[in-house]
């Protein structure tokens, strides 16, 4: 018994990790009972095993079939569809209903918006210059752009628009309609401090709008060149140099006011309420131009600045001063911008647009182009720009126009009058402008005067006039010739010396008068006195 207990041991223990504590007491009690028994007990085991086995196949069997006896069943007019539909039948139905909520019109919505908007309005595409010449830096601040032909009328008027800040978006939109007015821009900073500090004083712009007019004499060949119409306009910050102008005497020139985005206002107090004393010139200018003595245009966006009032908010301090009231609009407008509400009385004209990014303000650049053409076009009616190329004068008649010996044919006048005015002959003035023996004159032709022959009574005197101008000259002394708006007085002023040594030194009486195109022998200024320590 102790030869076959081992091996049995092991067997037991072998089944036991896999088998049941139970069925391991079982096998260790057959170990001691003869073996003949115990092959007969492990020959019974296996038919139990098989039995086993047997009766597991059918009971899968049956459970298979049974799940769909577990389902619900079909729902009656009491329980909710939801609550019968299986699971996974609902997952599909959600998947659908997704898409058609990323396809309602409101996610749409910003795509149109953007659609809209194809170019950036910050850098617009560049038309050219069309009918207009390249800047010219003749004025005595900021640029000038002069139509090449045309532009200016018989008698020398020509319309102006002087722009304050955005000087290269404002050209772009500016040569699509113009006909023919000038424009004249201004850039000075960011803010409208340095604008405003520069226009303080009124000789600026005094001393701007007769360089204009100097530049415009010099390219047409007009002695009489002169602003007929007058607009300003600004982008932004350049409404401080606008608030200037409006407070001195060339204000009341100003036909028309074009403020982009501009004119913002500082708060009087924590209530938030606007200080009148730096928006009472643009109050003013809206009420003569709502009476319809004036055109004035006024947009804002919706941008709130930090520390300062708005565009908005003074858009509509300005219409309640003028006793009005915004109207609520919508439109679509020009790179995008959404008018949202507005204000029309006469020729006062307010638009508000929605947007607060950069973008959305430098779009307000674009309706210039819109208040060109619909209003300033019509009301102003310039002369026409002409293509082709700029018009040269020649250098005989700039030297002319520089020393006032140029003559406009007036009603009812020949050569002979005029040779007598100026003291020279008819053979000279024909000469000298290629005139024909039988040619007539027009009214507004204008005529070069003979400088050598010009204040001469006759031939001989001319002739000692002539041997007078080309004597020598003293060391230090030179000539000036007289240009047709100077005195006595503000030659001396140039050239550092008193008026009795200009007197002195040309032989002339206390009231004798000087004419243009008159030489003048100027002295060497005085030498300055040391100071005595």
């Amino acid at each position: 018994m102790n030869s076959t207990r081992g091996p049995l041991c092991g067997i037991c223990m072998k089944h036991s990790g896999a088998a049941k504590a139970s069925r391991c007491a079982k096998v260790i009690m057959l170990e001691r009972l003869p073996l003949a028994l115990v092959l007969l007990v492990a020959v019974s085991g296996l038919s139990l095993r098989s039995d086993e086995a047997r009766a597991q196949a059918p009971s899968s069997k049956v459970q298979t079939p049974a799940a769909p006896a577990a389902q619900p069943t079909p729902p009656s007019k009491a329980t909710p569809k939801a609550a019968a539909t299986p699971p996974p039948t609902a997952t599909p139905k959600a998947k659908k209903a997704a898409p058609k909520k990323k396809a309602a019109p409101k996610k749409k919505a910003a795509p149109k918006k953007k659609a809209a908007r194809k170019i950036n309005p910050c850098m617009t595409p560049d038309p050219g210059w069309g009918y207009y010449d390249r800047w010219s830096h003749a004025p005595s601040i900021g640029q000038m752009l002069v139509p090449k032909r045309g532009g200016i009328t018989a008698r020398g008027g020509f319309d102006l628009i002087v722009h304050f800040h955005g000087r290269y978006p404002i050209r772009k939109e500016f040569v699509r309609v113009a006909r023919g007015m000038v424009l004249v821009a201004v850039d000075l900073g960011v803010s409208s401090g340095p604008y405003g500090r520069a226009f303080a004083s009124p000789n600026t712009f005094t001393k701007l709008l007769r360089s204009v007019e100097q530049e415009m004499a010099r390219r047409s060949g007009r002695r009489r060149a002169h602003v007929r119409k007058l607009a300003l306009s600004s982008w932004s910050a350049g409404y401080g140099a606008i608030a200037q102008i409006l407070r001195q005497k060339a204000g009341s020139k100003v036909d028309a006011l074009v403020l982009l985005d501009s004119v913002y206002g500082g708060y009087a107090d924590s209530s938030k309420r606007l200080k009148p004393a730096s928006l009472a010139p643009f109050v003013r200018f809206a009420r003569l131009a709502a009476r319809g003595r004036k055109f004035m245009f006024h947009s804002h966006s919706s941008i709130q600045p930090p520390g300062y009032a708005s565009t908005r908010e003074v858009s509509h301090y300005i219409v309640k001063k003028v006793g009005g009231r915004i109207r609520r609009s919508r439109r679509s407008d020009r790179y995008g911008l959404q008018l949202f509400e507005r204000y029309d009385q006469r020729h006062y004209h307010v638009r508000g647009y929605r947007g607060e990014d950069k973008p959305d303000h430098c779009a307000h650049l674009g309706l210039m182009r819109d208040v060109l053409r619909v209003h300033l076009n019509r009301r102003w009616r310039s002369p026409r720009a002409r293509p082709g190329r700029r018009k040269v004068v020649s250098k005989a008649k700039q030297r002319a126009l520089r020393s006032g010996r140029l003559h406009v044919v007036k009603k009812g006048e020949h050569l002979t009058g005029i040779a007598r005015h100026y003291k020279t002959s008819v053979t000279a003035l024909r000469k000298l402008n290629r005139l024909r023996k039988a040619q007539p004159l027009r009214i507004g032709q204008e005529l070069l005067v003979p400088e050598a022959m010009k204040g001469a009574g006759n031939q001989k005197s001319g002739g000692r006039s002539h041997a007078k101008k080309k004597r020598r000259l003293r060391p230090g002394h030179r000539i000036h010739i007289v240009a047709a708006d100077q005195t006595l007085g503000s030659i001396a002023q140039r050239y550092l010396v008193t008026v009795a040594t200009l007197r002195t030194a040309n032989d002339l009486k206390r009231r004798q008068p000087i004419q243009p195109g008159q030489e003048l022998i100027v002295p060497p200024p005085p030498p300055k006195r040391r100071r005595r320590r």
